[in-house]
């Protein structure tokens, strides 16, 4: 195994377990994290914020999953969504730990792709 393919599998499963650990979470502890929630997305499109987490962590979970998919095109669609998903997120956010790490994500994602 070459140097640039250990250092691909190396970010694809850390960033494959950030989003199963996330999204996974969000089904386990959602009392935590429906805080997170913009109020603007409750009854967006008449869904609730419960159902909005369950659909955040369920596409968290496609992502991590698509990450360990060892088929090229489905890492890089999973490495786009991953990246997608991390701006979505710093839009909301604001200026704090939780946008710096997402941002350290973000880069991971964004390195991924060029690997992939």
């Amino acid at each position: 195994m070459t140097r640039t393919t250990l250092s691909r599998w190396i970010l694809l499963a850390g960033l494959a377990f950030v989003f199963l650990y996330f999204g996974i979470d969000k089904f386990v502890h959602p009392k935590i994290w429906i805080g997170w929630m913009p109020d603007r997305m409750d009854g967006l499109l008449g869904i609730g914020n419960d159902r909005w987490l369950s659909l955040i962590g369920a596409t968290e979970i496609a992502i991590g999953v698509m990450l360990l998919i060892p088929i090229r095109i489905v890492q890089k669609v999973g490495t786009a969504l991953a990246v997608l998903h991390l701006l979505g997120i710093l839009t909301q956010v604001g200026w704090n730990d939780i946008a710096v790490r997402d941002i350290g994500l973000l880069l991971m994602g964004a390195a991924l792709w060029f690997l992939i």
